[in-house]
């Protein structure tokens, strides 16, 4: 599921599984974590890499049809929220990891695959990737601590990438501060160079290879989300869902009908949950973030709409999913809120 090797002072951990597009499952969680231990024991090793071996990118996310067959229709797994929880504690040993972390996004670059790189010292992406966590689609929310990223975005923005999964393109990874630096693809391999060549050398090993890597960034650009940042701020810095929808519905453009056919497939309950946490993220630390992100999985594992979700978006296909509440104005907001722990 994954290769590692060293390379002067840098230990490599490669994702290795293209033809799931390294759809992160309970061994390849048990293997990151065997290897990172043993990189954080050797004291050679000076900093850890994140990259892959698929072609098409760093990780698709979780591995969720693993997650349906194997937990969720699995009357012999009574734990089913247990690769979750195993996947978290991982992401928790990565955010107080003693040695650097740099990671390398490029293509796909989704849910759990973002967790577990998205805390790192140095993030260089490319102008390949696809960055996006569409888990409202799935029955639950931007998990693995993604949220409290998303909670440090721009209102507007943060609410259209969380409600609706919106992809990010790699200019707004720049200038949104969630990757370091933007660099064209055919620039990694001598980047990548320089880092093992400082790992020698420099005393300061990420302060360094920011500096001599900087020659290479992408600083200019745009992207649909830039094209439609006044149209984003017009919709979605609104008070409520209701108000979101609304206004959606009262244009009368393609952002805002693709948008609001998006957000009216989106399972109603989760989306309330998303809009609130939201702001609640702002007030949370990343492993305040994580631990709630499990209690939201396992109300969404309890009430059937992570199921649902999966089957309608990976197993069955339809893109049908029958939620448990069926709108908006069913949405019990004291449930939202307890699950939230807002008063």
């Amino acid at each position: 599921m994954i290769n590692t090797e060293v390379r002067n002072k840098v230990g490599l951990i490669y994702l290795d599984s293209p033809e799931t597009l390294n759809a992160i499952n309970g061994q390849m969680v048990d293997e990151i974590y065997e290897a990172l231990k043993k990189f954080e024991e050797d004291k050679e090793i000076r900093a850890i890499l994140f990259d892959s071996h698929a072609e098409k990118g760093l990780s698709a996310g979780g591995d969720l049809k693993e997650i349906y067959y194997n937990y969720l229709t699995n009357d012999e797994a009574p734990k089913k929220e247990e690769f979750f929880k195993k996947e978290f504690d991982l992401n928790k040993y990565i955010m107080d990891y003693p040695k650097p972390i740099i990671s390398h996004w490029f293509g796909i670059t989704m849910g759990g695959g973002i967790g577990l790189t998205i805390h790192s010292d140095l993030i260089i992406a490319d102008e390949t990737t696809n960055w996006a966590m569409p888990e409202t689609s799935l029955g639950f929310v931007p998990d693995v601590s993604v949220g409290y990223y998303i909670s440090r975005l721009d209102r507007a923005l943060g609410q259209y990438v969380g409600l609706i999964g919106s992809r990010l393109y790699p200019i707004d990874l720049v200038k949104n501060d969630l990757a370091h630096i933007l660099i064209n693809h055919k620039d990694y391999q001598e980047i990548l160079e320089i880092i093992v060549r400082l790992s020698e050398t420099s005393e300061d090993l990420i302060r360094d290879i920011k500096n001599e890597i900087s020659g290479f960034a992408i600083k200019e650009g745009t992207s649909p989300n830039i094209e439609n940042e006044a149209k984003i701020k017009t919709h979605f810095a609104k008070d409520s869902v209701e108000e979101i929808v609304a206004s959606l519905k009262e244009a009368d453009d393609d952002f805002a009908r693709e948008s609001l056919e998006v957000l009216e497939s989106r399972d109603p309950f989760m989306v309330k949950v998303q809009f609130e946490k939201y702001f609640l993220g702002k007030k949370l630390t990343r492993k305040e973030t994580i631990d709630l992100d499990l209690d939201i999985i396992r109300y969404g594992l309890k009430t059937g709409a992570i199921k649902e979700g999966i089957r309608a978006k990976l197993i069955d296909k339809d893109n049908e999913a029958v939620w448990p509440v069926s709108s908006l104005a069913d949405v019990d907001e004291k449930e939202v809120k307890n699950l939230l722990r807002i008063k």
